[in-house]
């Protein structure tokens, strides 16, 4: 590791900054406020939201740093980056993203997915439409490193990373994944790490500083990676993941956590693929010895086409369906604990019950809670992952918004747009319920004592006082 790398990269993890939420799910994706600002209970428009300011559409949450809020957003074709003030929430500026065509996406996604990542002097955004591109505080863009085009038909989602000197971005694709690190100053590549076993995935990486190494824990399909963050190389790996991985590592208590959700990895409910002789032999009508989308009847392996077919040259080779076998078998949904294990690490508990599939989950004071779809939420103990409470939330519906910590109190918030208060402690109990007014998948970024949450069409920010911005 370079000097200056390691010297931010412990300043960073040791002393975050109260005032600021840098990236996804805020200092090192913990989730976790540093301030000991006091936060409301009941988080309602109108009541004592501080101001609340319309967005163009976009999922990506925001980000605080440098006395700017940070947010992208989706209007028309255009692809935004919108910079606001935090006391006010005006706009201090928004920039358009040179992209020459929109990726397409789930339904229930975006093109303007990806959270940003900030310090006090930039703002990096991703859109897999396009790419990376850097501005400085003031709107004036630094560097751009083009992309697109991205070969994940349901949209990229991953956030960048800035750590250090250097911008990191994990990117899980159908074909084509990589990581990789650029120079945060000037957006020259400093290495990046081709990972051609991991299809499809969602998860932003963040670091973990151990035996004096600082490296980058990614999970994705099947396994959890560490990437030593001087060169990229591999450091060790740990199996046991889902298929497809959407939850971002998280850290606490000596211990690394990863849930990791998809259908088909629960006992009882798993979905497994016939030989392709047997499947071949049934429905290849022109028996080229490979399926195109006609050929495959409705159910399973035809709503899956288009992830089977990995090189998006509209037939599933051999090769394809027997790496998609392979991956089905050994797919397994859960949330796990890792201990360091000198080089390596090893699995120090697992729990199956209750593992959400978009939302991650969050440490605090010994304890690690996550909420599955359905509004079920849970409390683990963080050193052994025995059960302390499960119960469901009075909004239910699905969660896509990580929970977030502050004032000893959980915020999280539901697909719908109801937001639970909960009081951070193992026997948790619910505080408040808050309709929002629209839905919300955006994780809530806290910072200066002030919980900002991105809705549909809005940004509203909450304070104890909640007396208008003037």
């Amino acid at each position: 590791m370079s000097a200056p790398v390691g010297a931010l990269l412990l300043a960073l993890l040791a002393a975050p900054d109260a005032a600021e939420w840098p990236r996804f799910r805020g200092p090192n994706g913990s989730g976790i406020s540093p301030g000991a600002e006091p936060l409301p209970d009941r988080l309602e428009p109108g009541k004592n939201s501080a101001w609340v300011r319309d967005l163009p559409p976009g999922i990506s949450s925001p980000v605080v740093a440098g006395g700017r809020i940070y947010i992208t957003a989706l209007r028309d074709k255009d692809l935004l980056t919108i910079a606001l003030h935090p006391k006010s929430g005006a706009v201090l500026w928004e920039r358009k993203a040179p992209a020459e065509r929109i990726e397409d996406t789930h339904s229930t996604s975006s093109p303007a997915a990806a959270t940003p990542a900030a310090d006090d002097r930039r703002v990096v955004s991703f859109f897999g439409s396009y790419g990376l591109i850097a501005y400085d505080a003031d709107g004036k863009e630094i560097w751009n490193l083009p992309l697109a085009p991205l070969n994940n038909p349901f949209g990229a989602a991953s956030s960048p990373v800035i750590a250090g000197d250097l911008v990191i971005l994990n990117c899980d694709q159908d074909r084509g994944s990589f990581l990789i690190a650029l120079d945060k100053a000037t957006g020259k590549k400093r290495w990046r790490i081709e990972r051609p076993q991991f299809p499809r995935g969602y998860s932003t990486p963040i670091l973990w500083e151990r035996g004096g190494r600082t490296e980058i824990v990614v999970p994705g399909t099947l396994e959890l990676k560490g990437y030593a963050i001087d060169d990229g190389r591999e450091v060790w790996s740990a199996g046991g993941l889902a298929r497809i991985v959407n939850p971002t590592a998280f850290l606490g208590g000596g211990l690394l956590y990863v849930a990791s959700f998809s259908p088909g990895g629960d006992a009882g409910e798993r979905i497994t693929m016939p030989s392709f002789e047997e499947y071949t032999a049934a429905n290849d009508a022109d028996k080229d010895g490979r399926l195109v989308n006609a050929e495959v009847p409705a159910g399973e392996m035809k709503n899956r086409f288009l992830q089977l077919d990995a090189d998006k040259d509209s037939f599933i080779t051999r090769a394809e369906w027997e790496n998609m076998a392979r991956i089905f078998d050994a797919a397994k949904n859960g949330i796990m604990g890792f201990r360091p294990d000198g080089e390596r690490v090893a699995k120090a508990w697992e729990y199956a019950r209750g593992v959400p599939y978009v939302s991650s989950p969050i440490y605090h004071d010994g304890t690690v809670y996550m909420v599955k779809d359905g509004g079920i939420f849970t409390s683990l103990r963080a050193g052994t992952g025995e059960l302390v409470k499960q119960a469901r939330l009075p909004a239910g519906g699905n969660y896509y918004a990580s929970p977030v910590i502050g004032d000893g109190k959980i915020y999280v918030a539901s697909l719908a747009g109801e937001l639970t208060t909960i009081a951070a402690k193992p026997e948790w109990e619910v505080l408040a319920s808050s309709p929002l007014g629209e839905g919300c998948a955006a994780t809530p970024a806290i910072a200066g004592g002030r919980i900002y949450v991105r809705t549909e069409k809005r940004l509203l920010a909450f304070e104890v006082s909640g007396e208008p911005a003037r």
